[in-house]
């Protein structure tokens, strides 16, 4: 408790599971301001990518290291001398800090800009009137019939 663990722990869970959530129904609804002809699919790819692989760097190539580390020292000299802010302020742990530097970058640059690009073309179009007006009739949903899954393809086939 109180370690580069917890600190590790607490940014994958609430990133991974709430932030990535709440970014998820955020594009699920950008989906339905930006029309298909206009949407961009290379920029909502890239920005999944980047933030997964950006948390990922943060949480495994520096906050997993420095929490080890940390754990090591309390368990040798104490866990009040690990939380010191000598300890903590120390060259290993200042170069480690350090790396965490490219997957900041790229959860910023590739993940957070193409993502705000999105929401302002959303925020754009709908502010203009020109949103998605029809779906198709299978937009949130797969048919099964015949005890199998219809795919969208094969729903002229197993009708007749």
């Amino acid at each position: 408790i109180g370690t580069a663990l917890t600190a590790n722990h607490a940014h994958a869970s609430m990133m991974g599971v709430y932030g990535f959530m709440a970014l998820a129904l955020g594009m699920f609804a950008l989906r339905y301001l930006v029309p298909a002809d206009k949407w961009p699919e290379k920029l909502a790819k890239t920005s999944f990518w980047s933030l997964n692989i950006g948390l990922a760097w943060m949480c495994f190539a520096t906050l997993l290291p420095l929490g080890i580390l940390q754990l090591r020292y309390s368990v040798s000299t104490g866990y009040f001398e690990a939380r010191q802010l000598t300890y903590v302020t120390n060259s290993v742990n200042t170069i480690i800090e350090w790396g965490r530097m490219p997957g900041d970058l790229i959860f910023i640059l590739g993940g957070v800009l193409p993502y705000l690009y999105i929401a302002f073309l959303g925020l754009r179009n709908w502010r203009r009137g020109r949103t998605v007006d029809s779906f198709a009739e299978d937009a949130l949903y797969e048919e099964i019939q015949g005890g199998r899954k219809a795919w969208r393809g094969e729903r002229a086939e197993l009708n007749d």
